[in-house]
C-alpha cells in the first residue's frame, strides 16, 4: 500500500521522468524490447486466426468437416487372408503435421519475447546499479524505501505500458503486410486481407504480459539497491581500495513466469485438440527453455574463461586496445554475457531452423530423384480436359504412358495401361522400376510409400477399392515411388499418397476420375539407356522439348522444374520463421547496443582518463568495436555449438510425428555463415556506442566525486 501511494507523489514522478531523460537510449531500448516482443507474438496470433478461418472452409484442411463418401472411392488394406488392416485417418494424419508446424511457430515467436524481456531486465539492472549513490543520498535525506522503490517502479510502468501499446499498434499493420506477402502459419493457403480478424482478447493479454515483464525486471534490482550500505556507498571510491567485488545480476528467473504463461497460453488449444503431438510440443518448449538457461547459467562462466583468449586473436598492432579489453573481460566479463547469450540464442535458433529446412529440401530432392527426375508430365488445366490431344506434338523419340485423372482426396487412385507403364519404366532405364512394372497388370496395384504407411500394407497384401461402380480387391505388387507418379496441382504430401491400378480395372474408379489420356508421362529411352550404364538419369529436356509449342489448355512440366517448385514451396512454408527470427535478430542488435551504451556511460571517467594518458579517439572507438566483435564471435561460436544439436533434435521430432524421411546433415557453410552473421550484427550494433565513446570529454577524468 505504501508503494502504491508513493507512485502518485509528484516527486516520484519527477525523479522517474528525469531518470528516463538521462537514459534516453536505455529507455528506448527497453520500450522497443517490449514492443517488438509483444508485436511478434501478436502478429503470429493474427496470422494463425486468419489461417484457421481460411482453412476451415475445406475438408482437406479442416478435419472437422466430413469427407463426403459419394465424392471419392473407399480404400481398405487387407492381409492375403482377407484380414482388415487398421489404417490411419488421412484427415487427422495430415492435420497433425500442420498443427505441429503451427505449434512450433507459436513457440518460435516467444524467442522475440524472451530477448525483449532480457533487454528490459538488463536495462533496469544496470540503471539501478549506476544510481546506487543517488539512492543512498535519497535515503540519507529521509526518503522512505517505498518512495525510492516507487521511482523505479514508475519508470518500469511507463516503459512497460509504452512498449505494450506500441507493440499492439505495430502488430496490426505488420500482420497485414505479412498476409499480403503470403505468409501463413501452415503455408497451405493465402489469407485475403478482408478475411483478417484481430483476436483482441489474446492480443491484450500478450501486451499485458509484456508490460508485466518490465515490472518484474525491476523488482529484484530495486530490492538489492534498498539493502545497500548507505555509508559505504557514499564513501569516495578511492577509499574502497579498487578491489571491486565482481557482481552478477540476479532475479532473471522472474522472467520465466510470464514466459511460461505464454507457452501454456499459446499451446493450450493444441494440447486439447491433439494429445498425440504432446511429446513434440514438450520437446520444442524444452529446447527454447534450454537455450534460455544456457544463456543465463553457462555463458557468464564461458565468457570469463574464454573471453580473454578470444581477445588475443585481435591484431598485435592494437596492443593498448587488446590489453584494456582483456582486463575488462577479466573483471567485468559477466556484463558482456547478457549480449553474448542473446546473440547465441537468436543465431542458434536460426541455425536450427535452416538445418531443418535444408533437410526437408533434401528430402524433396531424394524423392524427386526417384519419382520425377527422368520424366516430363503433361496435364490439362481443366479438370475434365485431356492431355492426349497434345501427344502428336511430342518428339517421336519419347515414350509416353497415358493415365486417368486422380480420384479426389483423400483416397487417391488412377489407372494406366500396364503395357505403357512397362514401356515407360524401360525407357527410364531403372532396374527396380522395370521389375515392379513387369509384375503390374489387371488385378494388381502399385502403391506409393506414403500410401503404404497410411494403410499399413506391403507387397503381397491386398488393397480393396470400392465405390458406386462396385468393389475390387487388388494385389499389391510394389511399394515404391520410382514408377507410377504423375503430376497434378496440390499439396506435397497429398500428391505423394496414391495407388496405381491397371486400365482394365479403371471402371471401378470411373465415376470419380476422367478417362485414360487425361495425364501423360514422358520418358527418353536414349537417356534411359545411358542411365542403365551409369550415366545421368535426367534427360536434357530443354534440348529435347525445344521445338514443342506451348498451349494454353495443356501444361508441360519436366521433373527438374517440378522439383524446383517443390523446394521453393518448402522454403516458403518456413518464411514465417524467418520473419520471427528477423524480429528477434533486430532485438538482439538493440540489446547489444544498449548493453554497450550503458556500460560506456558507467565507464565514462575511465575512458576520459585513458584519453588523458594519451589514448586517441580512434583507439577508443576501436576498443569499443573490438568489444562488439568479441560479443559477435563468442555468441556466434556458441550458437553453432547449440544450434547443431537443436537442429538434430528438431529433425528427430519431425521423423517421429510425420511421414517424411528427413536425415540430419549440415552444409559446411552453415556454421561459418552463422558465426559471420552473429559477428556482423554485433559489429553493426556497436557502431553507435563506438562513435559516442570517441567523443568522451577528457576533462571529466579530473573531476572529484
Amino acid at each position: 500500500m505504501l508503494l502504491l501511494r508513493a507512485l502518485f507523489q509528484p516527486l516520484v514522478r519527477l525523479l522517474a521522468l528525469r531518470n528516463l531523460r538521462a537514459d534516453r537510449f536505455g529507455a528506448m531500448a527497453a520500450v522497443l524490447g517490449v514492443a517488438l516482443g509483444t508485436a511478434t507474438v501478436n502478429v503470429v496470433l493474427i496470422l494463425d486466426v486468419g489461417t484457421r478461418a481460411v482453412e476451415a472452409r475445406s475438408y482437406i484442411t479442416n478435419p472437422d468437416l466430413p469427407v463426403l463418401g459419394d465424392q471419392t472411392i473407399t480404400l481398405r488394406g487387407l492381409r492375403p487372408d482377407g484380414q482388415l488392416i487398421a489404417a490411419a485417418d488421412a484427415q487427422e494424419e495430415t492435420h497433425e503435421d500442420y498443427e505441429i508446424m503451427r505449434s512450433a511457430i507459436r513457440l518460435g515467436s516467444l524467442s522475440a519475447f524472451l530477448v525483449g524481456a532480457l533487454i528490459v531486465f538488463f536495462t533496469f539492472n544496470v540503471a539501478v546499479e549506476r544510481r546506487r549513490r543517488e539512492i543512498a543520498l535519497l535515503r540519507s535525506a529521509g526518503a522512505l524505501p517505498p518512495q525510492v522503490a516507487a521511482v523505479f517502479v514508475f519508470e518500469a510502468l511507463l516503459l512497460g505500458l509504452g512498449g505494450a501499446a506500441l507493440g499492439l499498434l505495430a502488430s496490426i499493420p505488420l500482420a497485414y503486410l505479412a498476409a499480403k506477402a503470403g505468409i501463413t502459419t501452415t503455408g497451405r493457403a493465402r489469407i485475403p486481407l478482408h478475411a483478417i480478424r484481430l483476436p483482441w482478447t489474446a492480443m491484450l493479454l500478450v501486451c499485458g504480459t509484456g508490460a508485466l515483464t518490465a515490472l518484474l525486471g525491476v523488482l529484484r534490482p530495486v530490492r538489492d539497491a534498498l539493502r545497500l550500505d548507505i555509508a559505504r556507498t557514499l564513501r569516495p571510491r578511492f577509499l574502497e581500495g579498487g578491489a571491486g567485488v565482481r557482481r552478477r545480476m540476479r532475479g532473471v528467473t522472474l522472467l520465466a513466469l510470464p514466459f511460461m504463461v505464454l507457452v501454456y497460453g499459446l499451446l493450450r488449444p493444441f494440447f486439447r485438440q491433439s494429445f498425440g503431438s504432446f511429446a513434440f510440443f514438450v520437446l520444442e518448449a524444452g529446447l527454447v527453455c534450454a537455450a534460455f538457461l544456457a544463456a543465463i547459467v553457462f555463458v557468464p562462466d564461458l565468457v570469463a574463461r574464454l573471453g580473454a583468449l578470444a581477445v588475443r586473436l585481435a591484431p598485435r598492432r592494437w596492443a593498448a586496445e587488446r590489453l584494456l579489453l582483456e582486463r575488462r573481460v577479466q573483471h567485468s566479463g559477466h556484463e558482456l554475457s547478457w549480449s553474448i547469450g542473446g546473440v547465441m540464442m537468436v543465431f542458434a535458433l536460426l541455425l536450427a531452423l535452416h538445418i531443418a529446412t535444408a533437410a526437408l529440401k533434401e528430402e524433396v530432392s531424394a524423392w524427386a530423384g526417384r519419382a520425377i527426375a527422368p520424366y516430363t508430365f503433361l496435364y490439362p488445366d481443366a479438370p475434365m480436359g485431356h492431355a492426349e490431344s497434345f501427344l502428336p506434338k511430342v518428339p517421336d523419340r519419347l515414350v509416353a504412358a497415358r493415365f486417368s485423372s486422380r480420384t479426389p482426396w483423400p483416397n487417391v487412385a488412377y489407372a494406366v495401361p500396364s503395357s505403357e507403364l512397362r514401356a515407360l519404366a524401360e525407357a527410364a532405364g531403372r532396374e527396380g522400376a522395370i521389375a515392379v512394372s513387369r509384375r503390374f497388370g489387371p488385378g494388381k496395384t502399385i502403391v506409393s510409400t506414403m500410401m503404404a504407411r497410411r494403410f499399413g500394407v506391403g507387397v503381397g497384401d491386398l488393397l480393396e477399392v470400392s465405390g458406386r461402380a462396385g468393389a475390387r480387391r487388388l494385389e499389391i505388387v510394389g511399394v515404391t515411388d520410382d514408377i507410377g507418379y504423375v503430376h497434378a496441382p496440390g499439396a506435397y504430401r497429398n500428391l505423394r499418397t496414391y495407388a496405381v491400378i491397371d486400365a482394365a480395372d479403371y471402371p471401378v474408379i470411373s465415376p470419380y476420375a476422367s478417362a485414360i489420356g487425361h495425364t501423360i508421362a514422358l520418358a527418353d529411352p536414349v537417356t534411359g539407356a545411358a542411365a542403365a550404364r551409369g550415366g545421368p538419369v535426367t534427360p536434357p529436356w530443354d534440348e529435347i522439348l525445344a521445338g514443342v509449342p506451348r498451349t494454353f489448355d495443356v501444361r508441360m512440366q519436366t521433373g527438374p522444374e517440378i522439383e524446383a517448385i517443390r523446394k521453393k514451396a518448402t522454403g516458403r512454408d518456413f518464411v514465417i520463421f524467418d520473419m520471427i527470427l528477423g524480429f528477434t535478430t533486430v532485438l538482439a542488435a538493440i540489446g547489444v547496443a544498449n548493453q554497450m551504451v550503458l556500460a560506456l556511460h558507467a565507464r565514462r571517467r575511465e575512458l576520459a582518463l585513458n584519453r588523458v594518458l594519451g589514448m586517441t579517439a580512434g583507439q577508443v572507438r576501436r576498443m569499443v568495436l573490438m568489444e562488439g566483435a568479441l560479443v559477435g564471435v563468442m555468441g556466434g561460436a556458441l550458437a553453432v555449438v547449440l544450434g547443431i544439436p537443436m537442429g538434430s533434435a528438431a529433425l528427430g521430432a519431425l521423423r517421429t510425428v510425420s511421414s517424411f524421411d528427413v536425415e540430419f546433415s549440415i552444409p559446411p557453410e552453415y556454421g561459418l555463415l552463422t558465426a559471420l552473421g552473429a559477428t556482423a550484427v554485433a559489429l553493426l550494433a556497436s557502431l553507435y556506442p563506438a562513435l559516442g565513446a570517441g567523443r568522451s570529454n577528457a576533462a571529466e577524468s579530473v573531476q572529484y566525486e
